[in-house]
C-alpha cells in the first residue's frame, strides 16, 4: 500500500492505514506540531534578542566626554587654537555645498552676536569643502561673526563624531561636551538648549 506524505509540512511524517497504526500516526503528528512550534519560538527569541542588542546600541553621537582638541588654520588663513577651559563654546559643523546650512545660518549669526554678551562664542568648523573659494563666499554672503576654521579632510569632525553638516556641539566651561544637534535645527530649540546647558547654573 502507498503511503501518502502528511500534509502538515513534517518530512518523514506519513499516514498509516488506519487500524492497528492509528496511535502511531496520532503520535508522528503530534510530534511534528511540537517541531514547528520549536522552531518558530526559536526564531522569535532570536529576534527578541536582536532588538535588544538593538536598543542597547550607542547613539551615533556622544556626549558626556572630553572636547577632543580643535586647531588649524580659519578661512582667512588664520592660525587658531580653540581653549574650551572657562569658555561656553558652540561649535558649528557646516559646508558651503550644504542647504540646510545655507538655511539656518542667519539666524546663527545673529544668535552668535546676541549670545556674545552672554559669554557664549561661536566657533564654526567648515568640513569636507574642497571649494575654499565658495566656503570664504559663504562667510561673506551670511556675514558670519565668528572664526571658521577649514578642515576639507573632516579630521575635526570625526573627532566629534559629525558625520555630515550641518551639526552644533555645545562644550562647557569644563571642557566637557554636554549636548549636540545632528542635522537643521531652529532657533527656538538651540536657544533653550544653549540656556539649559551653558547659561542656567
Amino acid at each position: 500500500m502507498v503511503r501518502e506524505p502528511f500534509k502538515a509540512g513534517c518530512a518523514g511524517c506519513y499516514d498509516s492505514p488506519v487500524g492497528s497504526g492509528s496511535r502511531r500516526v496520532a503520535v508522528l503528528r503530534l510530534g511534528c506540531r511540537l517541531i514547528s512550534l520549536l522552531a518558530v519560538s526559536s526564531v522569535l527569541l532570536s529576534a527578541c534578542a536582536l532588538q535588544q542588542d538593538i536598543a542597547a546600541a550607542p547613539p551615533s553621537g556622544k556626549t558626556g566626554f572630553a572636547a577632543p582638541a580643535v586647531s588649524g588654520q580659519t578661512l582667512d588663513g588664520q592660525a587658531l587654537a580653540v581653549s574650551f577651559r572657562a569658555h561656553r563654546t558652540v561649535l558649528v559643523f557646516w559646508a558651503s555645498w550644504c542647504g540646510p546650512c545655507r538655511h539656518e545660518q542667519p539666524y546663527i549669526t545673529q544668535m552668535a552676536k546676541d549670545l556674545a554678551f552672554q559669554g557664549v562664542r561661536f566657533i564654526g568648523v567648515d568640513f569636507l569643502d574642497r571649494d575654499h573659494a565658495a566656503a570664504a563666499a559663504f562667510v561673506q554672503e551670511f556675514r558670519v561673526p565668528y572664526p571658521s576654521i577649514y578642515d576639507p579632510d573632516g579630521k575635526i569632525a570625526a573627532a566629534y563624531q559629525v558625520d555630515s553638516p550641518p551639526a552644533k556641539v555645545l562644550v562647557d566651561g569644563r571642557g566637557i561636551v554636554v549636548a549636540r544637534i545632528d542635522g537643521e535645527t531652529t532657533t527656538d530649540k538651540l536657544e533653550r538648549l544653549i540656556q539649559a546647558k551653558l547659561l542656567s547654573g
